[in-house]
């Protein structure tokens, strides 16, 4: 036993050949990605995110210009500040050298690459065994969500891949190494800029508990050194991330992202997302987070043979489970977790099954790494063979786990015959109405997609036009001309001839980092516009965010001051302490600096309903019945909208009228019962979310908001069905909220009946109403 162990150690600490037998892992299991390589995934979310690093790669190679605005995408957007694009990235050269769709499959190996070797450096220091880790490091690195990510254009979730690197780069920080911090902050810099909406904010909750995990083991004097080296660490980082940190604030603050909802998952569906294999096909099957159940097996023996080392992985796994059981638990951590800024934005609980997966993989290589001490020191007869048998059943968990891997690679809808996508086209840029489905086609034909698919409310005009003659050009036609000279996405050129003040309109969304060579840039109800003189005129547009700018340069400081550190600790000048924390701090005072400095207005998106009618209304119309609802809550329920019967397709298009008076709970939201004819069973339209923007905590105060919805009556009987409205709290315990009537008094069963429509018998033909 003790020559393999030997070779499998030397394998292990090999730099060369340990990469090798990663990237033949990663190579077999998204083998099919590759061989399918430039083919066009036409699940929708791959549509809208495939063409943001379309785009941006577009920008860089045909027109030489950093990708900050995208012209294609929802009228225009600002590239940076859309959360999940990829184009902060180094990965966008990759896309840059061999196009976007062919650079996908390859950027994924990478990162299936640096999963596998993150975690053996993390796990090689925690479990104290270079072949344990070796071991394990593949059941995580190839866990099943990577590939389903993959399949429905997520690419932005590997990014989970990298949370060893954060873990280990806090362990040498803590212990005063340069390596660390430059980890820590190079991994988060290249997470927010490669999309990672989820692996960032959890991978900083995990750095939170790996900080105090380190600083557990050490003396009272080693504690402190590592304080300041931390607190160094989280300022260095805050200003590497600035680039594209600053211009996410800026978005979420002027146009947040509203999640409501109370998800959850039994411990069965999270075991069978873990733990059943995947089919070849099916986004409905389970197996979707597997990792193959040999990990799983090993965690009682890490925790029988080394206790005191598994107590922190076993914990963090058992609360990663309880995080991904929603609101299925009780009491709920995810519930709380919400309560928290940015955390607020989470939807989907299960995705903690991946640091879980983590933890496991962890307890796996402790198992193996306790077993092979035994076996080395041969303290009892039976190590060396019970050694055996569990490194060899892990390697055949490779093969298990690379099979599932690639079966989940294959729900992806890869379109390669008849040709994917329309042919490369030489035309000047234009809006066009578009797809939010499709939008992976548009880009050929060099032609903007207004209608938008993103998850937050980008500012968009409602001037927008897809079928203009000309995307330049003056609002009042008889004030002159306008022609375009040139156009690149960051820079627009045009000449106007102005008999009079003229305001030049360009079929674009305004946003505050256009400036303009002559006159004033303005916002035309959100259309991009330059007010102007008159006389002749060439007006150049340029695209130069204070975000974008600022950030780059505050980050670029950061590693400044980062190089000038290590210079003092080569040149023994000093360590961690006061100097070093004023050095990281100051990136963060000249971004403190150039808020203060440069002034910029804010582009808000316009509060709208998902049936696109405005939220915010200055009067009731003549249709709506008034209400005068008061509830226990600063809210009134003013008016409602109902129609008496079902529209042609069969739905029920509703709008209630609320004010907002006060601060509100944020588990206050809105039922809808609908009750029917006798004998039918009762449904509900309940919705914690005003018209999908607004929670009622966050609800503008003191105006009037319209609540539109609706529901679908296909399948109902025919009828009359009554719309009972109230309140409740919805993310908390379920109680009703106290209301009372136009008269004072308290309602029955505190809601109120907003209106009435009649369902139709269905016909004999078609069946339907």
């Amino acid at each position: 036993m003790t020559s393999p162990l030997r070779v499998a150690h030397r394998v292990a600490t090999l730099a060369g050949p340990r990469l090798a037998l990663f990237g033949v892992l990663a190579l077999a299991a998204c083998w099919l990605p590759l061989t399918r390589a430039g083919a066009l995934n036409d699940f929708r979310d791959s549509h809208l995110l495939h063409s943001y690093e379309d785009a941006g790669a577009r920008t860089v190679t045909r027109y030489g210009q950093l990708p900050l605005w995208n012209p294609w995408a929802c009228g225009g957007q600002y590239a940076l500040g859309s959360p999940q694009t990829r184009v902060a990235s180094p990965t966008l050269l990759v896309s840059a050298a061999l196009g976007a769709r062919r650079a996908e499959p390859v950027v994924l190996w990478a990162f299936l690459v640096l999963g596998m070797e993150g975690f053996f450096r993390y796990a090689r220091r925690r479990v104290g065994s270079a072949v344990g880790a070796l071991a394990a490091a593949p059941l995580f690195g190839l866990i099943g969500f990577t590939a389903l990510s993959w399949s429905i254009g997520w690419l932005n979730f590997a990014g989970f891949l990298l949370l060893p690197w954060l873990l280990l780069g806090t362990r040498r920080a803590a212990r005063g190494r340069l390596s660390g911090v430059a980890l820590v902050a190079g991994t988060f810099a290249l997470l927010l800029g490669f999309g990672g909406t989820y692996p960032v904010p959890m991978g900083a909750l995990f750095v939170a508990l790996e900080t105090g995990r380190t600083l557990y083991t050490l003396r009272a004097a080693g504690r402190r050194r590592a304080l300041w080296a931390l607190g160094a660490t989280a300022l260095f980082t805050l200003g590497a991330c600035a680039f594209r940190l600053w211009p996410l604030v800026e978005t979420m603050r002027s146009s947040p992202r509203v999640m409501a909802g109370t998800p959850g998952n039994s411990l069965e569906t999270l075991a069978r997302m873990m733990l059943e294999l995947p089919a070849r096909s099916g986004f409905s099957s389970p197996g979707n987070f597997f990792l193959v159940a040999v990990a799983l097996a090993l965690v009682p023996v890490a925790v029988a043979l080394a206790r005191r080392r598994a107590l922190y992985p076993a914990a963090g796994a058992a609360l990663c489970v309880w995080m991904a059981s929603g609101y299925a638990a009780r009491p709920s951590l995810f519930a709380g977790l919400r309560a928290l800024p940015i955390f607020s934005t989470f939807r989907y609980p299960e995705r903690f099954l991946l640091p879980a997966g983590l933890f496991i993989t962890e307890l796996a290589a402790l198992a193996l790494a306790a077993l092979l001490v035994r076996a080395w020191r041969k303290r009892t007869p039976w190590a060396p063979r019970l050694a055996a048998l569990a490194c060899g059943v892990v390697v055949a968990g490779w093969g298990v786990q690379v099979h599932a891997f690639a079966n989940l690679t294959r729900w992806a809808p890869m379109v390669e015959e008849p040709p994917p996508t329309p042919p490369e086209a030489e035309r000047p840029f234009a809006q066009a109405r578009g797809n939010r489905w499709a939008q992976g086609h548009f880009l050929a034909l060099n032609r903007g997609s207004i209608a938008c698919g993103e998850a937050w409310p980008v500012p968009m005009s409602a001037r927008l036009r897809g079928d203009l003659p000309q995307e330049e050009y003056l609002e009042e036609p008889a004030a002159g001309t306008a022609r375009r000279v040139e156009w690149t996405p960051n820079r627009v050129e045009v000449d106007v001839v102005a008999s009079r003040p003229a305001v030049l309109l360009v079929n674009q969304n305004w946003h505050p980092g256009w400036k303009a060579s002559v006159g004033e840039v303005v916002s035309r109800d959100g259309l991009l516009a330059v007010r102007l003189p008159e006389g002749e005129h060439r007006v150049v547009l340029r695209f130069l965010p204070r975000s974008g700018l600022g950030g780059a340069l505050v980050s670029a400081l950061a590693w400044v001051g980062l190089g000038f550190l290590a210079w003092r600790q080569r040149a023994r000048k000093g360590g961690w302490g006061a100097k070093a924390l004023a050095v990281s701090a100051v990136p963060l005072l000249v971004w403190g600096v150039l808020l203060v400095a440069w002034n910029e207005p804010v582009a808000r998106a316009a509060p709208r309903n998902p049936d696109g009618s405005p939220m915010l209304v200055a009067s009731l119309p003549p249709e709506a019945r008034p209400l005068d609802v008061r509830f226990d809550v600063p809210v009134e329920l003013v008016a409602a909208e109902v129609p008496s019967a079902p529209d042609a397709e069969g739905f029920v298009h509703m709008a209630l009228y609320w004010r907002v008076t006060g601060a509100v709970p944020r588990t206050a939201g809105i039922f809808v019962h609908l009750p029917g004819p006798e004998g039918s069973k009762r449904k509900n339209a309940d919705h914690a979310v005003l018209g999908g923007t607004f929670f009622f905590s966050d609800a503008p105060r003191d105006t009037l908001l319209r609540d539109a919805f609706a529901v679908s009556t296909r399948d109902w009987e025919a009828g009359e069905w009554k719309v009972l409205v109230g309140l409740w709290h919805a993310g908390g315990d379920g109680s009703r909220i106290d209301a009372r009537g136009a008269d004072g008094k308290p309602l029955h069963e505190s809601r109120v009946e907003a209106g009435a429509f009649t369902v139709p018998p269905k016909t004999q033909s078609s069946g339907q109403p």
